[in-house]
Protein backbone atom coordinates (compact mmCIF):
# COMPACT_ATOMS: atom_id res chain seq x y z
CA UNK A 1 0.00 0.00 0.00
CA UNK A 2 1.43 3.37 -1.08
CA UNK A 3 1.99 5.96 1.66
CA UNK A 4 -0.56 8.79 1.77
CA UNK A 5 0.58 12.28 0.83
CA UNK A 6 -1.30 13.83 3.73
CA UNK A 7 -0.68 17.44 2.69
CA UNK A 8 -1.98 16.83 -0.82
CA UNK A 9 -5.03 15.00 0.56
CA UNK A 10 -5.68 17.87 2.96
CA UNK A 11 -5.68 20.35 0.07
CA UNK A 12 -8.25 18.16 -1.72
CA UNK A 13 -10.35 18.02 1.45
CA UNK A 14 -10.37 21.81 1.80
CA UNK A 15 -11.28 22.21 -1.87
CA UNK A 16 -14.26 19.88 -1.42
CA UNK A 17 -15.19 21.61 1.82
CA UNK A 18 -15.45 24.92 -0.04
CA UNK A 19 -18.31 23.44 -2.07
CA UNK A 20 -20.15 22.48 1.10
CA UNK A 21 -19.69 25.44 3.45
CA UNK A 22 -18.37 28.24 1.13
CA UNK A 23 -14.87 29.38 0.29
CA UNK A 24 -14.77 32.39 2.71
CA UNK A 25 -15.75 30.17 5.64
CA UNK A 26 -12.99 27.68 4.83
CA UNK A 27 -10.48 30.50 4.46
CA UNK A 28 -11.52 32.02 7.79
CA UNK A 29 -11.38 28.89 9.93
CA UNK A 30 -9.09 26.41 8.14
CA UNK A 31 -6.32 28.54 6.61
CA UNK A 32 -3.98 27.88 9.57
CA UNK A 33 -5.03 24.28 10.26
CA UNK A 34 -2.31 21.73 9.43
CA UNK A 35 -2.55 17.94 9.04
CA UNK A 36 0.01 16.23 11.27
CA UNK A 37 -0.38 12.48 10.85
CA UNK A 38 -2.78 9.54 10.58
CA UNK A 39 -2.56 6.98 13.37
CA UNK A 40 -4.89 3.95 13.65
CA UNK A 41 -7.59 5.59 11.56
CA UNK A 42 -7.37 8.94 13.40
CA UNK A 43 -6.48 12.09 11.46
CA UNK A 44 -4.59 14.45 13.72
CA UNK A 45 -4.85 18.14 12.93
CA UNK A 46 -2.89 21.02 14.41
CA UNK A 47 -4.95 24.16 15.00
CA UNK A 48 -3.61 27.62 15.91
CA UNK A 49 -5.74 28.27 19.02
CA UNK A 50 -8.39 26.93 21.40
CA UNK A 51 -10.91 29.27 19.78
CA UNK A 52 -10.39 27.68 16.36
CA UNK A 53 -10.43 24.19 17.87
CA UNK A 54 -13.71 24.76 19.71
CA UNK A 55 -15.31 26.45 16.72
CA UNK A 56 -14.40 23.70 14.24
CA UNK A 57 -15.44 20.94 16.66
CA UNK A 58 -18.79 22.65 17.32
CA UNK A 59 -19.69 23.83 13.82
CA UNK A 60 -17.82 21.74 11.28
CA UNK A 61 -16.69 18.45 12.80
CA UNK A 62 -19.37 16.24 11.20
CA UNK A 63 -19.12 17.70 7.71
CA UNK A 64 -15.31 17.75 7.93
CA UNK A 65 -15.20 14.09 9.02
CA UNK A 66 -17.54 13.11 6.20
CA UNK A 67 -15.34 14.95 3.67
CA UNK A 68 -12.17 13.40 5.08
CA UNK A 69 -13.70 9.90 4.77
CA UNK A 70 -14.52 10.63 1.12
CA UNK A 71 -10.88 11.43 0.39
CA UNK A 72 -8.97 9.07 2.72
CA UNK A 73 -9.90 5.44 3.33
CA UNK A 74 -10.33 3.90 6.80
CA UNK A 75 -10.58 7.20 8.70
CA UNK A 76 -12.59 6.78 11.90
CA UNK A 77 -12.25 10.15 13.63
CA UNK A 78 -10.42 13.46 13.85
CA UNK A 79 -8.34 14.78 16.74
CA UNK A 80 -7.40 18.44 17.17
CA UNK A 81 -4.21 19.62 18.84
CA UNK A 82 -3.57 23.27 19.68
CA UNK A 83 -0.20 24.50 18.39
CA UNK A 84 2.35 24.95 21.13
CA UNK A 85 3.99 27.89 19.40
CA UNK A 86 3.75 31.05 21.49
CA UNK A 87 4.31 34.70 20.76
CA UNK A 88 5.66 36.92 23.50
CA UNK A 89 4.25 40.32 24.36
CA UNK A 90 7.44 41.89 23.08
CA UNK A 91 7.10 40.09 19.77
CA UNK A 92 3.46 41.15 19.47
CA UNK A 93 4.36 44.78 20.05
CA UNK A 94 7.23 44.68 17.56
CA UNK A 95 5.08 43.04 14.89
CA UNK A 96 2.26 45.53 15.45
CA UNK A 97 4.60 48.49 15.11
CA UNK A 98 6.93 47.36 12.36
CA UNK A 99 5.21 44.61 10.41
CA UNK A 100 1.70 45.96 9.97
CA UNK A 101 1.67 46.72 6.26
CA UNK A 102 -1.21 48.64 4.77
CA UNK A 103 -1.87 47.69 1.19
CA UNK A 104 -3.10 50.48 -1.06
CA UNK A 105 -5.47 49.36 -3.79
CA UNK A 106 -6.28 51.57 -6.72
CA UNK A 107 -9.80 51.60 -8.11
CA UNK A 108 -10.00 49.90 -11.50
CA UNK A 109 -10.83 52.79 -13.88
CA UNK A 110 -12.63 50.56 -16.37
CA UNK A 111 -15.06 49.18 -13.76
CA UNK A 112 -14.86 51.67 -10.85
CA UNK A 113 -14.33 48.66 -8.55
CA UNK A 114 -11.94 48.45 -5.62
CA UNK A 115 -10.09 45.10 -5.86
CA UNK A 116 -9.85 44.70 -2.06
CA UNK A 117 -13.55 43.77 -1.94
CA UNK A 118 -13.63 40.04 -2.73
CA UNK A 119 -15.70 36.96 -1.98
CA UNK A 120 -12.79 35.27 -0.23
CA UNK A 121 -12.51 38.01 2.42
CA UNK A 122 -16.25 38.42 2.94
CA UNK A 123 -17.17 36.64 6.17
CA UNK A 124 -20.38 34.65 5.77
CA UNK A 125 -22.68 34.22 8.75
CA UNK A 126 -26.35 33.66 9.50
CA UNK A 127 -26.98 37.39 8.94
CA UNK A 128 -25.83 37.41 5.31
CA UNK A 129 -25.58 33.84 4.04
CA UNK A 130 -28.62 34.13 1.75
CA UNK A 131 -27.33 37.38 0.26
CA UNK A 132 -23.93 35.76 -0.30
CA UNK A 133 -25.50 32.71 -1.94
CA UNK A 134 -27.51 34.98 -4.23
CA UNK A 135 -24.34 36.93 -5.10
CA UNK A 136 -22.54 33.71 -6.05
CA UNK A 137 -25.56 32.70 -8.13
CA UNK A 138 -25.41 35.99 -10.02
CA UNK A 139 -21.72 35.50 -10.84
CA UNK A 140 -22.24 31.95 -12.07
CA UNK A 141 -25.37 32.74 -14.11
CA UNK A 142 -24.89 36.32 -15.27
CA UNK A 143 -28.16 37.87 -16.42
CA UNK A 144 -30.16 34.66 -16.29
CA UNK A 145 -30.43 33.55 -12.65
CA UNK A 146 -31.59 36.51 -10.54
CA UNK A 147 -32.23 39.80 -12.30
CA UNK A 148 -32.21 42.24 -10.70
CA UNK A 149 -30.63 41.34 -7.36
CA UNK A 150 -31.68 43.87 -4.72
CA UNK A 151 -29.76 43.75 -1.41
CA UNK A 152 -30.78 45.98 1.48
CA UNK A 153 -29.67 46.54 5.06
CA UNK A 154 -28.31 49.04 7.57
CA UNK A 155 -25.11 51.06 7.54
CA UNK A 156 -21.82 49.20 7.89
CA UNK A 157 -23.17 45.68 7.35
CA UNK A 158 -21.17 44.82 4.23
CA UNK A 159 -23.49 45.71 1.36
CA UNK A 160 -20.85 47.63 -0.57
CA UNK A 161 -18.30 44.87 0.04
CA UNK A 162 -20.66 42.24 -1.36
CA UNK A 163 -21.72 44.34 -4.36
CA UNK A 164 -18.15 45.14 -5.34
CA UNK A 165 -17.14 41.52 -4.71
CA UNK A 166 -19.73 40.47 -7.31
CA UNK A 167 -18.13 42.81 -9.82
CA UNK A 168 -14.59 41.73 -9.00
CA UNK A 169 -15.49 38.04 -9.19
CA UNK A 170 -17.17 38.52 -12.59
CA UNK A 171 -14.07 40.42 -13.76
CA UNK A 172 -11.85 37.55 -12.58
CA UNK A 173 -14.08 34.72 -13.79
CA UNK A 174 -14.39 36.11 -17.30
CA UNK A 175 -10.77 37.35 -17.46
CA UNK A 176 -11.83 40.96 -17.97
CA UNK A 177 -13.93 40.24 -21.06
CA UNK A 178 -17.21 41.34 -19.44
CA UNK A 179 -18.02 45.04 -19.28
CA UNK A 180 -18.74 46.05 -15.68
CA UNK A 181 -19.77 49.37 -14.21
CA UNK A 182 -20.08 50.02 -10.47
CA UNK A 183 -21.37 53.37 -9.19
CA UNK A 184 -23.09 54.87 -6.22
CA UNK A 185 -26.48 56.37 -7.03
CA UNK A 186 -25.05 59.77 -6.13
CA UNK A 187 -22.35 59.30 -8.81
CA UNK A 188 -25.01 58.20 -11.30
CA UNK A 189 -27.05 61.34 -10.57
CA UNK A 190 -24.08 63.71 -10.69
CA UNK A 191 -22.86 62.28 -14.00
CA UNK A 192 -26.37 62.58 -15.42
CA UNK A 193 -26.58 66.25 -14.37
CA UNK A 194 -23.16 66.98 -15.89
CA UNK A 195 -24.07 65.20 -19.13
CA UNK A 196 -27.25 67.28 -19.47
CA UNK A 197 -25.33 70.49 -18.74
CA UNK A 198 -22.54 69.62 -21.21
CA UNK A 199 -24.86 68.06 -23.80
CA UNK A 200 -23.09 64.70 -23.58
CA UNK A 201 -26.07 62.52 -22.68
CA UNK A 202 -25.18 59.94 -25.35
CA UNK A 203 -21.79 59.36 -23.69
CA UNK A 204 -23.49 59.00 -20.30
CA UNK A 205 -25.94 56.42 -21.65
CA UNK A 206 -23.21 54.45 -23.36
CA UNK A 207 -21.23 54.34 -20.10
CA UNK A 208 -24.10 52.84 -18.10
CA UNK A 209 -25.93 50.85 -20.78
CA UNK A 210 -23.09 49.33 -22.81
CA UNK A 211 -22.26 46.88 -20.00
CA UNK A 212 -22.77 43.24 -19.07
CA UNK A 213 -23.11 44.04 -15.37
CA UNK A 214 -24.40 47.26 -13.80
CA UNK A 215 -24.05 47.67 -10.02
CA UNK A 216 -25.74 50.64 -8.35
CA UNK A 217 -25.08 51.23 -4.65
CA UNK A 218 -27.39 53.15 -2.24
CA UNK A 219 -30.27 53.34 -4.69
CA UNK A 220 -32.55 54.86 -2.01
CA UNK A 221 -30.95 58.21 -2.89
CA UNK A 222 -33.09 58.40 -6.04
CA UNK A 223 -35.99 59.39 -3.76
CA UNK A 224 -37.56 62.56 -5.15
CA UNK A 225 -35.10 62.81 -8.08
CA UNK A 226 -37.46 62.69 -11.07
CA UNK A 227 -34.92 62.93 -13.88
CA UNK A 228 -32.61 60.35 -12.27
CA UNK A 229 -35.53 57.95 -11.89
CA UNK A 230 -36.55 58.40 -15.51
CA UNK A 231 -33.01 57.75 -16.77
CA UNK A 232 -32.56 54.75 -14.48
CA UNK A 233 -35.89 53.30 -15.61
CA UNK A 234 -34.86 53.39 -19.29
CA UNK A 235 -31.35 52.15 -18.45
CA UNK A 236 -32.87 49.25 -16.53
CA UNK A 237 -35.22 48.33 -19.37
CA UNK A 238 -32.49 48.32 -21.99
CA UNK A 239 -30.14 46.17 -19.90
CA UNK A 240 -32.87 43.79 -18.78
CA UNK A 241 -34.18 43.26 -22.32
CA UNK A 242 -30.63 42.41 -23.44
CA UNK A 243 -30.33 39.93 -20.53
CA UNK A 244 -27.60 41.97 -18.88
CA UNK A 245 -27.17 41.66 -15.11
CA UNK A 246 -28.30 44.42 -12.72
CA UNK A 247 -27.52 44.60 -8.98
CA UNK A 248 -28.80 47.21 -6.53
CA UNK A 249 -28.26 48.00 -2.86
CA UNK A 250 -30.31 50.17 -0.53
CA UNK A 251 -30.81 50.87 3.15
CA UNK A 252 -34.44 49.72 2.82
CA UNK A 253 -36.62 47.47 0.63
CA UNK A 254 -38.09 49.03 -2.55
CA UNK A 255 -41.59 49.49 -1.14
CA UNK A 256 -40.17 51.77 1.55
CA UNK A 257 -38.27 54.13 -0.74
CA UNK A 258 -40.28 57.32 -0.69
CA UNK A 259 -41.19 59.31 -3.80
CA UNK A 260 -40.20 56.89 -6.53
CA UNK A 261 -42.23 56.09 -9.60
CA UNK A 262 -44.37 52.99 -9.32
CA UNK A 263 -42.98 51.62 -12.58
CA UNK A 264 -39.43 51.83 -11.22
CA UNK A 265 -40.39 50.26 -7.89
CA UNK A 266 -41.93 47.35 -9.81
CA UNK A 267 -38.61 46.86 -11.67
CA UNK A 268 -36.74 46.70 -8.36
CA UNK A 269 -39.20 44.11 -7.09
CA UNK A 270 -39.06 41.99 -10.23
CA UNK A 271 -36.05 39.93 -9.14
CA UNK A 272 -34.83 38.84 -5.73
CA UNK A 273 -34.98 41.17 -2.71
CA UNK A 274 -32.83 40.03 0.18
CA UNK A 275 -31.62 41.69 3.37
CA UNK A 276 -28.41 41.74 5.40
CA UNK A 277 -28.88 42.09 9.15
CA UNK A 278 -26.43 42.91 11.97
CA UNK A 279 -23.95 40.05 12.56
CA UNK A 280 -24.44 37.69 15.49
CA UNK A 281 -21.66 36.98 18.00
CA UNK A 282 -20.15 34.10 16.03
CA UNK A 283 -20.03 36.12 12.82
CA UNK A 284 -18.57 39.15 14.59
CA UNK A 285 -15.84 36.92 15.99
CA UNK A 286 -15.12 35.45 12.56
CA UNK A 287 -14.88 38.96 11.07
CA UNK A 288 -12.42 40.04 13.77
CA UNK A 289 -10.38 36.90 13.22
CA UNK A 290 -10.12 37.61 9.50
CA UNK A 291 -9.21 41.28 10.03
CA UNK A 292 -6.65 40.27 12.64
CA UNK A 293 -5.06 37.87 10.16
CA UNK A 294 -5.23 40.19 7.13
CA UNK A 295 -3.56 43.07 8.95
CA UNK A 296 -0.99 41.02 10.83
CA UNK A 297 -2.07 42.35 14.21
CA UNK A 298 -1.32 39.13 16.18
CA UNK A 299 -4.00 39.95 18.75
CA UNK A 300 -4.88 36.85 20.78
CA UNK A 301 -8.26 35.13 20.60
CA UNK A 302 -9.37 36.20 24.06
CA UNK A 303 -9.14 39.87 23.10
CA UNK A 304 -11.11 39.20 19.91
CA UNK A 305 -13.78 37.46 21.98
CA UNK A 306 -14.09 40.47 24.29
CA UNK A 307 -14.47 42.85 21.35
CA UNK A 308 -17.10 40.60 19.72
CA UNK A 309 -19.06 40.52 22.98
CA UNK A 310 -19.10 44.27 23.47
CA UNK A 311 -19.33 45.69 19.94
CA UNK A 312 -22.58 44.67 18.31
CA UNK A 313 -23.82 47.32 15.88
CA UNK A 314 -21.98 46.75 12.63
CA UNK A 315 -18.77 45.71 10.91
CA UNK A 316 -17.29 49.20 10.67
CA UNK A 317 -17.56 49.61 14.42
CA UNK A 318 -15.91 46.21 14.92
CA UNK A 319 -12.96 47.20 12.72
CA UNK A 320 -12.66 50.56 14.41
CA UNK A 321 -12.59 48.97 17.85
CA UNK A 322 -9.98 46.39 16.80
CA UNK A 323 -7.75 49.17 15.45
CA UNK A 324 -8.18 51.15 18.68
CA UNK A 325 -7.36 48.15 20.87
CA UNK A 326 -4.24 47.36 18.81
CA UNK A 327 -3.05 50.96 19.17
CA UNK A 328 -3.60 50.89 22.95
CA UNK A 329 -1.84 47.52 23.33
CA UNK A 330 1.45 49.17 22.46
CA UNK A 331 1.35 50.96 25.81
CA UNK A 332 0.16 48.11 28.05
CA UNK A 333 2.60 45.60 29.51
CA UNK A 334 0.01 43.19 30.92
CA UNK A 335 -3.25 43.21 28.92
CA UNK A 336 -5.70 41.63 31.39
CA UNK A 337 -9.39 41.15 30.58
CA UNK A 338 -10.34 44.13 32.74
CA UNK A 339 -7.84 46.39 30.95
CA UNK A 340 -9.07 45.30 27.52
CA UNK A 341 -12.69 45.83 28.57
CA UNK A 342 -11.79 49.34 29.71
CA UNK A 343 -10.17 50.09 26.32
CA UNK A 344 -13.29 48.83 24.52
CA UNK A 345 -15.46 50.96 26.80
CA UNK A 346 -13.31 54.01 26.00
CA UNK A 347 -13.73 53.36 22.28
CA UNK A 348 -17.50 53.00 22.53
CA UNK A 349 -17.83 56.14 24.65
CA UNK A 350 -15.68 58.10 22.22
CA UNK A 351 -17.95 57.07 19.36
CA UNK A 352 -21.22 57.84 21.12
CA UNK A 353 -22.55 61.06 19.66
CA UNK A 354 -24.85 63.42 21.52
CA UNK A 355 -27.77 63.82 19.15
CA UNK A 356 -29.47 67.20 19.09
CA UNK A 357 -33.27 67.23 19.01
CA UNK A 358 -32.94 69.46 15.92
CA UNK A 359 -31.17 66.66 14.05
CA UNK A 360 -33.93 64.20 14.96
CA UNK A 361 -36.69 66.56 13.81
CA UNK A 362 -34.76 67.34 10.61
CA UNK A 363 -34.21 63.67 9.72
CA UNK A 364 -37.85 62.72 10.38
CA UNK A 365 -39.04 65.62 8.23
CA UNK A 366 -36.66 64.65 5.41
CA UNK A 367 -37.70 61.01 5.57
CA UNK A 368 -41.39 61.84 5.18
CA UNK A 369 -40.77 64.73 2.76
CA UNK A 370 -42.18 67.29 5.15
CA UNK A 371 -41.01 70.65 6.42
CA UNK A 372 -39.61 70.71 9.95
CA UNK A 373 -42.28 73.24 10.91
CA UNK A 374 -44.97 70.73 9.88
CA UNK A 375 -43.81 68.45 12.70
CA UNK A 376 -43.39 71.23 15.23
CA UNK A 377 -46.50 73.36 14.63
CA UNK A 378 -49.96 72.68 16.04
CA UNK A 379 -51.53 71.77 12.72
CA UNK A 380 -54.22 69.09 12.55
CA UNK A 381 -53.54 67.13 9.39
CA UNK A 382 -54.01 63.42 9.01
CA UNK A 383 -50.75 62.96 7.06
CA UNK A 384 -48.78 64.60 9.90
CA UNK A 385 -50.05 62.49 12.80
CA UNK A 386 -47.81 59.45 12.30
CA UNK A 387 -44.55 61.33 11.49
CA UNK A 388 -45.14 63.56 14.52
CA UNK A 389 -45.64 60.55 16.81
CA UNK A 390 -42.52 58.91 15.39
CA UNK A 391 -40.57 62.11 16.03
CA UNK A 392 -41.70 62.07 19.67
CA UNK A 393 -40.78 58.40 19.96
CA UNK A 394 -37.27 59.07 18.61
CA UNK A 395 -36.77 62.16 20.76
CA UNK A 396 -37.32 59.88 23.74
CA UNK A 397 -35.53 56.79 22.38
CA UNK A 398 -32.44 58.46 20.91
CA UNK A 399 -32.46 61.95 22.41
CA UNK A 400 -33.19 60.58 25.90
CA UNK A 401 -35.39 63.63 26.55
CA UNK A 402 -38.08 63.80 29.20
CA UNK A 403 -41.72 63.77 28.09
CA UNK A 404 -42.05 67.32 29.42
CA UNK A 405 -39.11 68.50 27.30
CA UNK A 406 -40.49 66.73 24.21
CA UNK A 407 -43.82 68.49 24.75
CA UNK A 408 -42.01 71.84 24.97
CA UNK A 409 -40.12 71.21 21.72
CA UNK A 410 -43.32 70.37 19.88
CA UNK A 411 -44.92 73.76 20.50
CA UNK A 412 -45.63 73.37 24.21
CA UNK A 413 -47.78 70.26 23.99
CA UNK A 414 -48.70 68.52 27.22
CA UNK A 415 -46.22 65.85 28.38
CA UNK A 416 -49.01 63.25 28.28
CA UNK A 417 -49.18 63.72 24.49
CA UNK A 418 -45.50 62.76 24.22
CA UNK A 419 -46.00 59.80 26.57
CA UNK A 420 -48.98 58.56 24.53
CA UNK A 421 -47.05 58.88 21.25
CA UNK A 422 -44.03 57.00 22.62
CA UNK A 423 -46.08 54.12 23.99
CA UNK A 424 -48.22 53.92 20.83
CA UNK A 425 -45.21 53.69 18.48
CA UNK A 426 -43.36 51.31 20.84
CA UNK A 427 -46.34 48.96 20.70
CA UNK A 428 -46.93 49.25 16.96
CA UNK A 429 -43.37 48.41 15.98
CA UNK A 430 -43.81 45.07 17.73
CA UNK A 431 -46.75 44.27 15.44
CA UNK A 432 -46.02 46.16 12.21
CA UNK A 433 -42.91 44.94 10.36
CA UNK A 434 -42.90 47.83 7.87
CA UNK A 435 -43.07 50.40 10.65
CA UNK A 436 -40.26 48.69 12.57
CA UNK A 437 -38.14 48.85 9.39
CA UNK A 438 -38.91 52.55 8.98
CA UNK A 439 -37.87 53.25 12.57
CA UNK A 440 -34.58 51.36 12.13
CA UNK A 441 -33.78 53.25 8.94
CA UNK A 442 -34.58 56.54 10.63
CA UNK A 443 -32.32 55.65 13.56
CA UNK A 444 -29.45 54.90 11.19
CA UNK A 445 -29.95 58.19 9.37
CA UNK A 446 -30.04 60.11 12.64
CA UNK A 447 -26.83 58.51 13.89
CA UNK A 448 -25.15 59.17 10.54
CA UNK A 449 -26.30 62.79 10.54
Amino acid sequence: MEPIDIQKKWEEILKELENKVSKPTVKTWFSNVRPVQIVDGVLKLEVPSKLVKNWIMTKFNLILLKTVKEKIENIKSIEYEVSEGTITKKTIRRKIIFQHKISIFEVNPSTNLNPRYRFDNFVVGSNNELAFAAAEGVVNNLGSYINPLFIYGGVGLGKTHLLQAIGNEVYRKYAGTKKIRYATTEQFTNELINSLRNQTIDEFRKKFRDVDLLILDDVHFISGKTKTQEELFHTFNELFNLKKQIVFSSDRPPRMIKDIEERLQSRFEGGLIIDITPPDYETRLAILKMKNQERGYYVNDRILELIAQKVTKNIRELEGCLNYVVFKLKYISNPTDSKIEQIIKEYLQTNVKKISYKVIIKKVAEFYNLKEEDILKRVRRKDLAKPRQIAMYLLREIGKLSYTRIGEILNNRDHTTALYAYEKIAKEIQEDFDLSQEIEILKQRIWEG
